[in-house]
């Protein structure tokens, strides 16, 4: 076999373990489980915002702060944290008065 054609070989060898790499990390996971008839199958990529939660911890926190700056006011120690929540609990935040932007 002339140097050509082992490269061309060599070559052609990568490019189909390339390909059966990329279908196997493409693929979906095996599971030797089979899905229960009584579960339904569970979505990915989603996840469960309880707003009511967060609202409540955004109320103690404030209500701390405010406890804290009434017992110690000349300790001066003032503190502003800014807290990110998703979207979804917007009306929640703003129904409990605790949406300020």
């Amino acid at each position: 076999m002339s140097a050509r054609r082992w490269i061309i070989a060599v070559w052609a060898g990568l490019c189909l373990a390339g390909i059966a790499g990329t279908s196997a990390l493409n693929a979906e996971p095996y599971t030797d489980k089979p899905e229960s008839p009584t579960e339904g199958p569970v979505p990915r990529g989603t996840y469960v915002v309880d707003c009511k939660a967060i609202a409540d911890d955004i109320e103690q926190a404030r209500a701390e702060a405010e406890r804290e700056r009434h017992e110690e006011p000349l300790k001066g120690r003032a503190t502003m944290k800014d807290v990110w929540v998703p979207e979804e609990c917007a009306d929640e935040l703003e129904d409990r008065g605790l949406k300020t932007r």
